[in-house]
């Protein structure tokens, strides 16, 4: 029977080690249930894409040997979560990992992450780096106690693609750069079919085989050819529109009847879930980004670009009347401090004008400018700066 990664490393995090992980990275326990299993799937995943081959799995196999990664990994889960320096530690190694296991796409698997745990990205960066040592614990306790090397781990990691198509949320093959969860790997080499046992079966199989052609290809070819009749007319399905961050765009309808066009990863989705989810209270740390939102250069003024967005905010705020927002203002350190604190203000509030203007009572919106207060990106870099020039949505009432 194939041995399920994925089922056995989400049974060792038992209720203890998921508060532990909540503790450490200052999120409910709500959110660290749903995202462990689900870190876990990407995790896994990633593995098995990556080991899928005989050249990955040993890539894999000098990953775990050289980091110590086995049986002792799994049973110090508890005091490498515990807190302090040994969490710290075991963060910092994680990062490593997850940017070998899942290259440039790690950060869009953070993202969805984030979206199906209800996580900031933040959180569900850090999970994925607390988690990626325990995988790979797991894989180094199978090659050991199972004595794989190359081809039996790519074996063993070939047949992970059911489980996950089977327990993975939606959308992580995508990230991944599959076609399907289930489709990891390329099964076994036909050639092995004319070696071993069988082989001499095999060979008169297709010697019968071929006597058979060979016997019936004049007659089928004296025959006279029966005329083609053209095929019909194939009846294409509407292109599904991907964005290369936020994923694919599909119908969302809302309570009142009124059907969204989102991204899998977009805030409105992230919206909506933290609205509909009960466990998730209202706090003021909870802040989702605009990813479509738009502004003149050094300026105020919004795009038209920026309309889509807004008009699906609305549609959102009413659909759940009795849901508050307040919307916040940021930009990066360029510049006179002051200066970039009055556009961070103006922004935010020419965002709130533009909610009430498509018909949103001004009394359920607030704003605030916050300037280069609380960057989430390293100004350093251009990259950075441009994700903290952002306009952020905080629910304040649901």
């Amino acid at each position: 029977m194939a041995t399920n990664l994925l089922e056995q490393l989400s049974g060792m995090f038992t209720s203890d080690l998921v508060g532990q992980i909540g503790h450490f990275l200052g999120e409910g326990t709500p959110a660290v249930q749903k995202g462990v299993p689900a870190a876990l799937s990407a995790l896994v995943g990633g593995v098995a894409s990556k080991g899928a081959t005989t050249e990955g799995a040993a890539q894999i196999l000098g990953q775990v040997r050289s980091g110590g990664f086995g049986e002792n990994t799994l049973s110090g889960m508890a005091a490498s979560l515990a807190g302090g320096e040994a969490t710290k530690g075991l963060l910092e190694q994680g990062n490593s990992l997850v940017g070998s296991l899942l290259g440039n796409r790690a950060g869009g698997v953070a993202e969805w992450l984030s979206s199906v745990s209800g996580l900031g990205k933040g959180s569900a960066q850090s999970l994925l780096a607390l988690l990626a040592p325990f995988v790979m614990g797991k894989i180094g306790k199978e090659a050991q106690e199972k004595d794989l090397g190359a081809v039996g781990l790519s074996g063993l990691l070939e047949g992970q693609g059911p489980f996950l198509q089977q327990a993975a949320p939606a959308g992580l093959a995508g990230l991944l750069g599959l076609s399907s969860l289930s489709g990891l790997g390329g099964g076994a080499c036909p050639s092995a079919l004319f070696s071993g046992p069988l082989s001499k079966i095999v060979w008169i199989l297709a010697g019968i085989v071929v006597a058979f052609l060979l016997y019936t290809l004049p007659q089928r070819c004296s025959m006279k050819t029966p005329a083609i009749q053209p095929a019909p007319p194939q009846v294409q399905a509407p292109a599904v529109k991907v964005d290369p961050k936020l994923g694919a765009f599909g119908d969302v309808t809302l309570p009142d009847g009124v059907t969204l066009n989102i991204p899998e990863f977009g805030i409105e989705r992230k919206l909506l879930a933290f609205i509909q989810d009960g466990a998730r209270p209202v706090d003021k740390t909870t802040w989702f980004t605009f990813d479509r939102l738009q502004f003149e250069t050094g300026s105020a003024v919004l795009k038209p670009s920026s309309q889509e967005q807004l008009g699906n905010i609305a549609a959102i705020l009413k659909a759940f009347p009795q849901v508050a927002i307040k919307i916040g203002g940021y930009t990066d350190n360029v510049g006179d401090p002051q200066a970039n604190l009055k556009l961070s203000r103006d922004r935010a509030s020419n965002t709130m004008q533009e909610l009430v203007k498509l018909g949103i009572d001004p009394s359920r919106l607030e704003s605030e400018g916050y300037g280069e207060e609380h960057p989430v990106a390293d100004n350093a870099t251009e990259e950075g700066r441009q994700q903290n020039r952002r306009i952020d949505v905080r629910v304040t009432k649901k």
